[in-house]
């Protein structure tokens, strides 16, 4: 059996090692990020959580006279003056059931956040005529926003099911003025 004296250099060498190999991980961390703040969402007058920075609220769409020959589109009731936060729901209900039900197979877009939601809406190749104008004034800076200019947030339920929901009139997700329905989820039947 080696003596103390005889290990004492090994265990020298496994502490100089050891102490190494922290600094090269150290080093590794922070130049990676590790001590930076991560960017997150801005700062909000309130401090609120679920808070946006609003933009100013889009124009709405003038009124379409109704003809019996041919209906107003999902994305010509979104928005509409005449209209409401409800019928607001309901349309962009109709837009999201009409791009899951466009039968794209393994090219549909994934429409879990509400950028992926404006590029699948805004796609004329897969929906036609069926999708949302890019000048339409609900789409502001590759986002779908309501009519008080926030985004709309989603929640993907379940495969082809995506809940919609509007933060309202204060702005704030998750109060009582919300505008959502689990009925007005963009299931595919």
């Amino acid at each position: 059996m080696p003596s103390a004296a005889s290990r004492r250099p090994l265990l020298e060498a496994c502490a100089f090692a050891g102490a190494l190999l922290a600094v090269v991980l150290l080093v590794v961390w922070w130049r990676g990020g590790g001590a930076r703040a991560r960017p997150g969402p801005a700062p909000t007058a309130t401090g609120a959580p679920h808070a946006f920075a609003p933009g100013d609220p889009p124009r709405l769409l003038s009124p379409r006279a109704a003809d019996a020959s041919r209906p107003p589109l999902a994305w010509e009731r979104l928005l509409a003056a005449d209209g409401s936060p409800r019928e607001d729901l309901a349309a962009l209900s109709d837009l999201v059931k009409g791009y899951l039900q466009a039968g794209l197979g393994d090219s549909a877009r994934s429409i879990g956040f509400n950028e992926d939601l404006a590029a699948a809406l805004t796609d004329a190749a897969a929906l036609g005529e069926a999708a949302l104008p890019p000048d339409h004034p609900a789409l502001r800076d590759g986002r779908v926003i309501d009519r008080w200019g926030t985004p709309w947030q989603l929640h993907p339920v379940a495969s082809g099911v995506v809940e919609l929901r509007s933060a309202g009139p204060d702005r704030r997700l998750y109060t009582e003025d919300d505008v959502t329905d689990a009925t007005a989820s963009a299931a595919v039947d």
